[in-house]
């Protein structure tokens, strides 16, 4: 009982974390929030005896991919690009048919799936029989799902390339030279000062 009820809140916390992290418009704030959602997710991995995951969830994500995030946010220049024109306007509109696409796909899955325990017949006693619950873990990822494996590591390179087009500079300049009316240049005395 006590187990379901940690779940809950540690479910609850985990949604509440990810909907801080996408509605915060400070991105440190996000990150914070997105700390938080890895923390409770690695949680909920220890209540259900998936340690092995819980660590890698603590190692990997909330490590190591929040210090990629942090440098990203650090070398981005996000007033500046704010400030710039977005070149690609349609893509707005592909995002507005491709949304509603991605949430119809995801609640189809949801009502045609069959719900059964997860554990089926899998006791910590049976792991241990194998070899360990990672033992369990990379069979599981190298044989049986190795497709996705592959998928998600192509969706992992197109965010990287996405990234390096975000960071990258611009080649025009971005200071322009003050052209002044005929009769209302300054003087020089008053250059000065605003330099």
């Amino acid at each position: 009982m006590v187990e379901k009820i940690l779940f809950i809140v540690f479910g609850a916390l985990a949604i509440a974390g990810a909907l801080a992290t996408i509605t915060r418009t400070n991105i440190v704030h996000g990150l914070i929030s997105l700390i938080f959602t890895f923390i409770n997710v690695a949680l909920i991995y220890m209540l259900t005896q998936a340690y092995f995951l819980a660590v890698a969830q603590i190692l990997v994500y909330a490590g190591a991919i929040l210090v990629l995030f942090t440098f990203v946010v650090m070398f981005l220049n996000l007033r500046e690009f704010r400030e710039l024109e977005q070149y690609y306007r349609w893509q707005k509109y592909l995002a507005a048919i491709l949304a509603p696409l991605a949430l119809a796909q995801f609640v189809a899955v949801v009502v045609t799936a069959t719900w059964i325990s997860s554990r089926q017949g899998i006791t910590p006693e049976v792991l241990e029989s194998v070899g360990g619950n990672t033992w369990g873990i990379g069979v599981t990822l190298f044989d049986n799902m190795l497709l996705p494996f592959e998928v998600a590591s192509l969706l992992l390179v197109a965010a990287m390339v996405g990234a390096i087009i975000m960071a990258r500079k611009e080649k025009r300049p971005s200071v322009s030279i003050r052209e002044w009316a005929p009769g209302k240049e300054p003087q020089p005395d008053v250059l000065e000062q605003e330099v």
